[in-house]
């Protein structure tokens, strides 16, 4: 059993994971010029997961770290690592007509 200090440390260091894997996505991409449609295609997973890993919001399962690595063509490790880039904006992938909330 997790003492209450214990769940505290385990919560900030998840937090600082998906920022980590947030920061490393948009990092690895950018340098491909991949959108998060191409990425998510690419990795066999929605772009809407993709977004959120981005936005660090979601956990990503082991499978879909796996995945992702696979298709950006490094080792999972690097979507974990400290980061030592800022990421650069990348084009938006083509939008397709009649989403909901565009004009």
């Amino acid at each position: 059993m997790l003492l209450l200090h214990m769940a505290e440390n385990i919560n900030e260091r998840a937090d600082e994971l998906r920022m980590r894997l947030s920061t490393n996505l948009k990092v690895l991409r950018g340098k491909l010029g991949m959108s998060q449609e191409a990425l998510a295609e690419r990795a066999g997973i929605h772009r809407t997961h993709i977004s959120q890993l981005e936005r660090g919001i979601l956990n990503p399962g082991l499978d879909t770290l796996v995945l992702i690595a696979a298709a950006l063509g490094v080792e999972e490790v690097e979507l974990l690592a400290v980061p030592t880039e800022v990421p650069e904006p990348v084009p938006r992938g083509p939008r397709k007509a009649g989403g909901a909330g565009r004009k």
